[in-house]
């Protein structure tokens, strides 16, 4: 019973983030604005290739940052939005309070409400990889692919955006709405710590440290390890495939229970200091 209500919980989530975030729009709008974005991205990224391609530049680890970028929509995605669905749910339907108090509760739902941002985001990422195979020839060969390892750290890297994406929604709980911005400065902060553009060897010694005890920078790594045969950064390439996909596991684990405990940590100070059911009219 306990089950099956939980996941009712879950799905109704789900069906009205749905419901949310394609309402202001036809079905086809709403698929051209999901497709621009990552599009723009990725021919953005391509004239910067292009611009700076030659002897300097190797084919084989832009591939690399080309596969980082489409992961990273998941970061980006996840995190940002589920920040805003506090932000709407408070201010604009001025709901949150009651979602708060009902049996649901706001993990649950907010586990539910992202699986629409999933969804995106996989919509995002996929596009950034078929136009880089098809229409820029940025390829890799697929012998060198192992699919266990790679299913495996793709199921890690999401579900430490989940939890990541819970503490950015507890951290929106005691914001106004103007904390946007934070929400944005976060995801471009872990955009250049993670070695999404560049290796983490050209960062500085104390930030390639904060780099290691983040999860998406071994997700990253993996990826590409698992799906090219190669990683980008000469530091960590002396960890073999386990040693690898085990420091990935612990980081994840590490991380993504601290994250949860921040977000509790931050839902009981909302509720404390009455922002829960604040609104700033911006």
């Amino acid at each position: 019973m306990a089950v099956s209500t939980a996941f009712a919980r879950f799905r109704t989530a789900a069906w009205l983030g749905w419901l949310v975030d394609s309402n202001w729009a036809d079905p086809f709008v709403f698929v051209v604005y999901a497709v621009a974005r990552p599009l723009g991205t990725a021919l953005i990224l391509a004239g910067i290739y292009w611009a700076a391609r030659g002897p300097a530049v190797r084919a084989a680890a832009f591939t690399g940052f080309w596969i980082a970028n489409a992961l990273h929509t998941y970061v980006t995605t996840v995190l940002v939005d589920m920040g805003w669905i506090v932000f709407g749910d408070r201010e604009e339907y001025e709901t949150l309070k009651l979602v708060v108090a009902s049996p649901m509760g706001m993990m649950p739902y907010l586990a539910g409400r992202s699986m629409v941002k999933y969804a995106r985001a996989t919509l995002s990422a996929a596009l950034m990889l078929l136009l880089g195979w098809y229409v820029l020839g940025i390829r890799w060969s697929w012998a060198a692919a192992r699919p266990g390892p790679l299913l495996v750290s793709f199921a890690l890297g999401l579900a430490a955006s989940l939890a990541f994406g819970y503490l950015v929604a507890g951290l929106s709980m005691v914001l106004t709405r103007a904390g946007v911005t934070v929400l944005e400065g976060i995801t471009l902060g872990l955009y250049l710590l993670c070695g999404v553009i560049f290796p983490l060897d050209y960062l500085p010694g104390a930030l390639q440290w904060l780099a290691f005890a983040l999860p998406f920078t071994w997700w990253y790594e993996a990826v590409r390890r698992f799906l090219l045969g190669h990683g980008s950064s000469a530091r960590l390439a002396h960890l073999g495939d386990g040693a690898l996909l085990g420091t990935f596991a612990a980081v994840t684990l590490v991380t993504s229970l601290a994250a949860l405990q921040g977000y509790r940590a931050l839902e009981r100070h909302a509720r404390r200091t009455g922002c829960i059911d604040q609104t700033t009219m911006f």
